[in-house]
């Protein structure tokens, strides 16, 4: 379900306005009594200029950055993974910029201490490149390998310091459009730069065998943190009662370009990646060929969950036609998923734990993993509604785990094919 602030108003409880709203006029034969709080000027025009002047002011509100925390989960490690690249050099020169800007702070000299920041990061990068270019050339021995990955150091780098910039309240009240933009590029960028980041620490420490999927993992945990519609830490919430009660479109983070964009990383990025890695191998056996499927419908089957906090806002937000797409296609899905994880990974690695002959236990396989997925998705899409789905799910489930028990070597049935 999407959260309550961000659900259309069909889902909202009615209330009339008649009703809910109080008259704060009183009358006294007909004449109302002037408010202590009117407005004594008679000018028409000056009252409906200040009312407009501040109902434009009213969508922005100067508050702390809400979203610290999620974003310190993808850019706090990848600034360690930079430290580590960078060495003692990159350290000396971040903590020296870092301890004047929070001097410079100490005494209330903010524009000093956002540009000592700002510095600090730009002579701590400056730093990086000399300190880490032969080990950089030297681990990928490529030069356009050499350069993307500066490329993406510096990025990272210049990401935190748009987070950084956010914690200045007075860049808030003064340009309240630029923390808006600066933002909007923060949920927009770290996807991106985070999951390359993650899968190169991953790749460093366990190889680059299973690197594509590491990369689908990870692109997946940060499309749930940063891609599922938000309403901005600097906009006004009382906004939503000039609409109806729905949060318009220009509320939330992202717009519908960003959205497009995390679906595309989301789902061909993984593919891409293994393509450009293992070409060699792409068709040398059956499990590889899996790879291509697993790695393309696994996220696809992600971003049709997702779609139930709001995911696919960008498409449509029709209910009916959201349901059937994730319905129809995920059906699609399931089927591919489940052939391909019994070709790569039940009778590829545990082909010596099932205990029924064949061609048996294909068809008991299928039937549990197919089972299975089946339930679990139609609980994860709230498809068990009523008593009907509800006896459904219990019979699947009965269904699922006699034939698993039956796959892995059931005592009685396993007398049977003796």
């Amino acid at each position: 379900m999407m959260p309550p602030e961000l659900q259309p108003r069909s889902f909202r409880p009615y209330i009339s306005s008649s009703v809910s709203t109080p008259s704060f006029s009183s009358f006294n034969n007909g004449s109302p009594y002037s408010s202590p709080n009117s407005n004594p000027n008679p000018n028409p025009g000056f009252t409906s200029s200040s009312s407009s002047r501040s109902l434009k002011n009213s969508r922005f509100s100067a508050s702390t950055f809400g979203y610290n925390a999620r974003i310190a989960i993808a850019l706090v490690p990848c600034a360690a993974f930079l430290l580590d690249l960078g060495g003692t050099p990159v350290l000396a020169t971040l903590t020296l910029g870092l301890m004047v800007s929070y001097i410079l702070d100490s005494l209330n000299f903010k524009p000093g201490a956002f540009f000592a920041v700002w510095l600090s990061l730009l002579f701590g990068q400056i730093a990086f490149f000399f300190a880490s270019a032969y080990s950089l050339r030297q681990s990928f021995n490529s030069v356009p390998l050499t350069l993307l990955s500066a490329f993406l150091c510096a990025k990272t780098n210049f990401l935190i310091g748009v987070w950084a910039s956010l914690q200045f309240k007075w860049i808030q009240i003064e340009n309240p459009s630029i923390v808006l933009a600066l933002e909007r590029l923060l949920f927009a960028s770290i996807p991106f730069a985070a999951s390359s980041l993650f899968t190169w620490a991953t790749i460093s420490a366990l190889g680059m065998n299973n690197a594509s999927y590491y990369l689908m993992v990870f692109n997946c945990v940060f499309y749930w943190l940063y891609s599922i519609p938000r309403l901005s830490s600097f906009k006004s919430k009382h906004e939503a009662k000039y609409h109806g009660g729905e949060i318009p479109d220009d509320n939330l983070i992202l717009g519908p370009l960003e959205s497009c964009f995390h679906t595309l990383n989301l789902l061909f990025f993984p593919l891409l990646f293994h393509i450009a890695s293992h070409y060699s191998v792409i068709f040398s056996s059956a499990a590889s060929i899996a790879d291509l499927f697993l790695l393309f419908f696994i996220p696809f089957l992600f971003q049709l969950y997702a779609s139930t906090r709001g995911a696919l806002w960008w498409v449509t937000k029709n209910p009916n036609q959201l349901h059937s797409i994730r319905v129809v296609n995920g059906a699609v899905a399931l089927v591919v998923v489940v052939i391909c994880l019994e070709v790569r990974v039940v009778f590829h690695s545990f082909g010596r734990y099932i205990q029924v002959p064949p061609p048996l236990n294909y068809l008991l396989v299928t039937v549990t993993m197919l089972g299975g997925a089946s339930g679990a998705a139609a609980y994860a899409v709230g498809m068990i509604s009523n008593a009907f789905s509800s006896v459904a799910f219990t019979t699947l489930a009965v269904i699922v785990s006699a034939a698993g028990a039956i796959v892995v070597g059931f005592p009685i049935v396993v007398d049977c094919f003796a």
